[in-house]
């Protein structure tokens, strides 16, 4: 399947039904592509200083001429807003590369995935779900579901795996002692990722039973929140809570180098690095997720097995 990227660029939303290869291969048009928006965006915004550097000067050199740049200038900083949505989310496709990396050596064969995967602002007119005003302030509300991944592994289980994104976005206008308005703004979120894994329900008998353990298995990454566990006579599926700031994919913590450069003193154990608390990772998340959901099928096929020794013996 040919990647159709004027398509693409009219509506920022990816779709696909192709093996991983190809899919990978068109995440990386996509950020090639965001990455020329971002530096023309970049070349806009130093161009448009520069020219109204210019044009202030030019003010107290030869008098009025000296607006024509500011004007020009203006301009310019108009078209760096308006070229905004252009501008991707590279932690998105960036988040869909890496665990499709990491799924692949576990899906079928030649295995075909199905991806939408939505790069377009989250707060676009189309995604805002509520607006009105709370107390002094104004808000929207927007809800995205930009991320749908289906696909199969190896051993025959779908994976249907998901991630919705809520933005909330607050201002408030109000005047100072000296007469002048002034207007706040401020927004919040949260993201909520769902993992589900279908299977036969002829080879995980009793899976409906084991809701306890679904919930005693759940192993997440420090600071995620399971929001919800179910399960059923085919399938298991769990939904975690991420703060709206997650990233794809953590850096390693990095020791300070003054710390490194310090040599023990006598007899004492030279003291472990504070480490600040970093973001969300998302693609640790997921594979966390997939682990927990596949450790209570395997433990329901583990008495599959047991009943079938039992009556043989």
């Amino acid at each position: 399947m040919a990647f159709d990227l004027s398509a693409f660029q009219k509506t920022l939303v990816y779709q696909a039904h192709a093996p991983v290869p190809e899919v990978l291969e068109d995440l990386k048009v996509i950020g090639q592509l965001d990455q020329k928006a971002e530096a023309a965006r970049k070349t806009l915004w130093i161009s448009a200083w520069v020219v109204l550097v210019i044009g202030v000067l030019s003010l107290f050199v030869v008098g009025p001429l000296g607006l024509a740049p500011i004007a020009l200038a203006v301009g310019l900083f108009i078209v760096r807003a308006r070229r905004r949505r252009t501008d991707l989310e590279d932690r998105r496709y960036g988040l869909v590369a890496t665990l499709l990396q990491r799924l692949q050596v576990d899906l079928e064969k030649d295995a075909v995935v199905e991806l939408t995967l939505d790069l377009s602002p989250n707060d676009e007119v189309r995604k805002r779900v509520a607006e009105g005003t709370r107390g002094r302030w104004k808000c929207e509300d927007f809800t995205e579901t930009w991320l749908q991944l289906q696909g199969r592994f190896a051993d025959g289980t779908h994976l249907h795996l998901s991630m919705v994104e809520h933005l909330q976005k607050r201002s408030r206008t109000q005047r100072n002692a000296r007469g002048k308005t002034k207007t706040k703004r401020k927004q919040k979120g949260k993201a909520l990722m769902q993992v589900s894994l279908r299977v036969k329900p002829e080879r995980h008998p009793g899976l409906a039973a084991l809701d306890a353990s679904a919930r005693s298995a759940a192993r997440l990454p420090p600071g995620i929140q399971v929001s919800r566990i179910r399960v059923g006579a085919d399938r298991v599926e769990m939904r975690a809570l991420l703060a709206h700031d997650w990233v794809a994919r953590a850096p390693k913590p990095v020791p300070p180098l003054a710390s490194l450069a310090m040599a023990p003193s006598k007899g004492r154990k030279p003291k472990a690095p504070v480490v600040p608390p970093g973001k969300h990772d998302a693609s640790r998340t997921a594979t966390m997720m997939l682990l927990s959901l596949y450790q209570v099928l395997n433990f329901s096929s583990s008495q599959r097995r047991r009943s079938d020794a039992r009556a043989t013996s």
